[in-house]
């Protein structure tokens, strides 16, 4: 899959930014599309998917070749990468020492950077960090761990608060004339969300009702027989249909079992303004500190967080519409910030 998304309007007119790309080797990036739209770079979402795991690796040569393909037509001053994956910046190493000497690298580090797998790879990730110019992570927590671990100095930039379309999609919800209160679980079914305990959690709130988004084709058959009727599994939904959803609950659950990690799903919930129930790690504490409802991610605390949201629901809502302004005239100042190191970047 290879998509260009080519911001028209630019938004740093007179602001001395040389030309940028946004390099991410994924189908899709919330984070990048917004950061790339306040910058006026191309964004490019490259990626490749097999059926046969066995053939994955290939995908990263495909990857290398397109990427540098782009780099030599686009011939940009800057370019930001995405990591993980780590190879994602050394298309762009090899652009800067073959082609361009005068472009600067920039790595935008998620937290699974530093996760396995890529953990196995780390003397490769700390050789080619050190050659970019600026290195940026989503929380100071990240940026802490990889101060003392790899000696490496970054700047902190979380996500911009999405601007949303308030455009309402046509997804069916027949539960929706009914008085539950629901809840909008954001999921990927990724490796680090406690799916069966929320499956759980639901089973013993059988009056609430559990929308789950997401491909739920990567669900285990056993859960998908086990669920209650009270969960709907949404399948993947296009983009109004999905704003559709979460405008409609009355709470959203976003969790993880991984540390240091910042959940998109918690920055849209902030955006709509709807009460949050997310995983207790200091990151996410830290920023979502009102309007929020943590949980270890057992079944037993996400039984008392709906609950507990459920109860003073309108008490937060209330603290996120001020959480959410004050984190984006945070971000705004930070941004401003970035562009000036931008602009004197080498």
């Amino acid at each position: 899959m290879f998509k260009l998304i080519n911001h028209n309007k630019p938004t740093l007119n007179g602001d001395n930014i040389p030309k940028m790309v946004f390099l991410v080797w994924a189908p899709a990036s919330s984070r990048a599309e917004n950061i790339s739209k306040c910058l006026d770079a191309h964004l490019y979402l490259i990626s490749y998917k097999f059926r046969v795991k066995l053939y994955s690796p290939i995908k990263y040569i495909l990857l290398f070749a397109k990427t540098l393909n782009v780099l030599i037509k686009e011939k940009p001053r800057i370019i930001i990468c995405q990591i993980p994956p780590i190879f994602c910046v050394l298309s762009a190493i090899v652009y800067l020492y073959v082609i361009n000497k005068n472009a600067a690298i920039i790595i935008d580090a998620h937290t699974g950077a530093f996760s396995k797998p890529w953990t196995y790879l780390k003397g490769l990730n700390k050789l080619v960090m050190k050659k970019a110019s600026m290195l940026i992570v989503t929380n100071t927590d990240l940026q802490n761990t990889i101060r003392l671990n790899m000696r490496l100095e970054s700047i902190v930039l979380e996500d911009k608060i999405p601007d949303f379309e308030t455009s309402i999609g046509t997804l069916d919800r027949s539960h929706n004339n009914c008085e539950s209160f629901k809840v909008a679980v954001i999921s990927s079914f990724a490796y680090d969300e406690p799916l069966e305990e929320i499956l759980k959690a639901a089973a013993q709130l059988p009056t609430f009702l559990f929308y789950i988004t997401g491909d739920n084709s990567r669900v285990k058959k056993r859960l998908q027989d086990e669920k209650t009727d009270n969960v709907i599994f949404t399948g993947f939904l296009n983009y109004a249909d999905y704003l559709s959803l979460l405008l409609s609950v009355d709470a959203i659950m976003v969790l993880t079992k991984r540390d240091k990690t910042m959940l998109g799903g918690a920055y849209e919930s902030l955006a709509l303004q709807k009460p949050l129930i997310t995983s207790n790690w200091n990151c996410l504490r830290q920023y979502f500190n009102i309007g929020t409802v943590y949980v270890d991610n057992s079944t037993k605390q996400i039984i008392s967080a709906v609950e507990t949201v459920q109860k003073k629901s309108k008490q937060l809502e209330n603290e996120m519409q001020l959480l959410k302004l004050k984190r984006a005239n945070e971000w705004e100042k930070k941004f401003i910030n970035f562009k000036s190191l931008l602009r004197n970047i080498k």
